[in-house]
């Protein structure tokens, strides 16, 4: 059965074998397709714990590589027109292939690039042999990023490659004071809606919430009571969540805090697209 190919916009990396790939917007925000390489294992990134319907679950680190891994993807596919060649698809609904650069398979192949970074490895155990051909190829990049050093293989390295990440900024008030308007350097991790950020503040890897000063943007609504919690969309949402995030999600950044409400920051995100 021959290969279905997808082509679309790398609207996210997730992690450093999953991106999200979003199609061209009509009549309103596109529709976004999850899908996973193929046949290669990367470091997970660290987790937020928290209360869950299993209980309380604590918070993960960083494998080592795996922020490396995910910002060299970011760095490389956000925005970009990308095709993926579907392989295989799970039961459990998980579409499984390769990422090409470019509006065909001829461009960039990502998994090669991230075995011959050492930013991963090939999986052998359990393995779909759905193209042989590059799973050789793609030991023998393998074997050539393990002879290197490169990534991963590095000696004596893993422990200087795991973020020390702070979850919640103590005093927030404090912190907006010593910054004195000072811009920041970020990464935009998340937009819960056209008003409402998720960052990485960097260098430090401090993540927090950003409420734009001087705006006011519809938003999601979420009802306990109906619908088992279910957000419903204020009028023009969906709309102006997808503005923001088609310029702004996972793009670097600088931030300017002027302000705290309860735990959330307020401010200013300045990018030069948006000048």
């Amino acid at each position: 059965m021959s290969s279905q190919l997808i082509r679309g916009i790398v609207k996210q990396v997730q992690s450093g074998d999953s991106v999200i790939i979003r199609g061209q917007p009509k009549n309103g925000p596109p529709p976004e397709k999850q899908v996973f390489f193929s046949n290669i294992i990367a470091p997970k990134l660290a987790r937020r714990g928290g209360q869950g319907s299993e209980g309380t679950s604590a918070d993960t680190k960083d494998e080592p590589f795996a922020f490396e891994t995910r910002e060299f993807l970011r760095k490389k596919l956000v925005g970009k027109e990308v095709t993926f060649r579907n392989d295989y698809q799970t039961t459990s609904g998980r579409d499984y292939g390769v990422v090409f650069i470019g509006k065909d398979t001829t461009g960039e192949n990502i998994s090669e690039s991230l075995i011959s970074e050492g930013l991963a490895e090939v999986r052998r155990a359990g393995a779909k042999q759905t193209d042989s051909e590059l799973q050789i190829r793609l030991g023998a990049l393998e074997d050539a990023a393990k002879a290197a050093g490169k990534g991963k293989w590095a000696a004596n390295e893993a422990e200087k490659h795991v973020r020390n990440i702070v979850w919640n900024v103590e005093n927030p008030r404090n912190f907006v004071d010593s910054l004195h308007n000072k811009p920041v350097d970020a990464i935009v991790e998340h937009i819960r809606d056209g008003c409402t950020l998720r960052l990485l503040l960097l260098p430090n890897h401090q993540y927090i919430t950003l409420m734009l000063s001087g705006i006011k943007s519809p938003m999601f609504r979420r009802d306990a009571a109906k619908d088992g919690g279910k957000e419903t969309p204020e009028p023009f949402a969906e709309e102006a969540k997808y503005f923001v995030e088609s310029r702004l999600l996972q793009r670097d950044v600088k931030v300017i805090l002027e302000g705290v409400s309860n735990q959330n920051f307020l401010g200013t995100v300045q990018h030069p697209v948006m000048k």
